[in-house]
């Protein structure tokens, strides 16, 4: 498994090269989804790859799947909404060609993401481990003190750690995640299919999903 923060789902490079779309600043697009937590290059390969795979498909609704798929949390909802319109309209392989997968998965992963944020196609392989969060940031990570005292918050795709005398959310999902420091020690709500696991020795605290599918 990966020893620094990210998604395994990342560990195949994007591929694509970015091409200009008259009226939409990429470059632009590329530096908000990165302020969002995201990777401003595999945006632009996700992009680009999505155009290439549909040049017809709305340029805006692509920009938020591809952003999606860059790590933009806080796109999750539009860009679902946008691949179940393409795949319901027959319209699937540009939002496929975006996210990396082939067309004949969409319509699995459009039918698995709404009960199941953590799923993507190559979970299974991965023996249900998700994504390493945090890390020491002497080595650009977010923490000074290992993580412990995982817990979920009964809110989906969102636990809490505590890092000394600090707490933390995470929320997260298949392609990314968000840190965000909390006031108080928060009370632990009800346990999902997905886990918070931290490590005695590890800076990094995992998601994992009990049963890969």
């Amino acid at each position: 498994m990966i020893r620094r923060p990210g998604h395994l789902a990342d560990r195949t490079p994007p591929v694509g090269t970015p091409v200009p779309v008259e009226g939409l600043d990429l470059a632009l697009a590329g530096r908000n989804v990165e302020a969002a937590g995201g990777s401003a290059e595999r945006f632009a390969v996700s992009f680009a790859a999505g155009r290439a795979a549909g040049e017809g498909f709305d340029p805006i609704a692509l920009a938020g799947i591809a952003g999606w798929r860059a790590g933009a949390l806080g796109l999750r909802d539009d860009a679902l909404g946008s691949i179940e319109r393409a795949w319901s309209s027959g319209e699937g392989a540009a939002a496929a060609a975006a996210l990396g997968m082939d067309a004949a998965h969409l319509g699995v992963f459009v039918e698995r993401q709404r009960t199941d944020r953590y799923w993507w196609p190559g979970r299974r392989e991965a023996n249900g481990y998700v994504c390493a969060v945090g890390g020491f940031r002497g080595l650009g990570g977010a923490w000074t003190a290992p993580p412990a005292d995982g817990r979920p918050l009964g809110v989906d795709g969102a636990f809490a750690v505590r890092t000394g005398a600090r707490w933390w959310r995470i929320d997260a999902d298949a392609w990314g995640s968000r840190l965000s420091p909390l006031d108080d020690e928060p009370d632990p709500g009800a346990a999902g299919a997905a886990s918070v696991i931290t490590f005695a020795d590890s800076y990094l605290v995992w998601i994992h999903v009990a049963e890969p599918a």
